[in-house]
């Protein structure tokens, strides 16, 4: 289904932020670009001395003394046929993953893929030729299931150019975001909340937590970006719920 466009486009930055991204060197040493934690990894039950990895500097740099320590498992989201009717009304979707995106304030049209999580645990981010596109954390429900489903992307790229979301902090309360799916249908959500979040305190039980409708959270870096560290100090968090299905 279609939106209308926006009358005024928002502004744009007037300055190129720094990459949320580090170098990283894979087979037979090439050399791209890929964000480390770009994104909290879900919460999960803690193992005895168990830490999440500080993230990786940029190269040349010292790596931070904090680690975060991973939060309790929360309380796995009611399967739909349990829940009651969210307050808009909408009612929740089967399972069928997102293929595309789409958020018209910020000019936002993107393919959506499915990453998961690395060996350590921690949410994977699009890397190569799929670097510049939206990813579906597919641990969390599809987008219209009763839940929190989790899009990322990339704020910025190889030599500091624009990523997919470079401008997601832009996005107001009352916007609209558009999810393509497997199924054929699309699932509309509004947003209800945009949040500026230090890396260092994550939220992730509002991120990943049970809700008892279908939501969606995206997210990508922002904030100051700290040279020392080679990071963004912030996430940007837009959460929505489903208003048309």
């Amino acid at each position: 289904m279609g939106l209308g466009q926006h009358s005024v486009r928002r502004r744009r930055h007037t300055v190129v932020v720094a990459a949320c991204a580090v170098l990283i060197v894979v087979g037979g040493g090439a050399v791209t670009w890929a964000a480390t934690q770009q994104v909290e990894s879900p919460p999960a039950p803690p193992a005895a001395g168990s830490t999440t990895p500080a993230e990786s500097p940029a190269p040349g740099v010292a790596p931070e003394d904090a680690a975060t320590q991973r939060p309790a498992e929360p309380s796995a989201p009611k399967p739909a046929a349990e829940s009651s009717s969210p307050a808009s009304g909408v009612q929740p979707l089967p399972a069928s993953p997102p293929v595309a995106v789409r958020i018209p304030g910020i000019d936002v049209e993107s393919p959506v893929h499915g990453l998961g999580l690395d060996a350590e645990g921690k949410l994977q981010v699009p890397t190569g030729e799929r670097y510049n596109e939206v990813a579906w954390y597919d641990g969390s429900p599809t987008p219209g299931e009763v839940g929190p489903a989790v899009l990322e992307g990339h704020v910025t790229g190889t030599g500091y150019a624009p990523s997919v979301f470079f401008e997601l902090g832009n996005t107001r309360k009352g916007d609209l975001i558009e999810v393509d799916r497997a199924d054929g249908t699309t699932a509309t959500f509004e947003v209800t909340e945009v949040k500026s979040s230090p890396k260092d305190d994550f939220p992730r039980i509002d991120v990943y937590g049970a809700t008892d409708g279908p939501e969606l959270r995206v997210i990508t870096c922002g904030g100051t970006f700290d040279q020392a560290a080679g990071r963004h100090l912030n996430n940007v968090i837009v959460f929505a719920e489903l208003v048309q299905a």
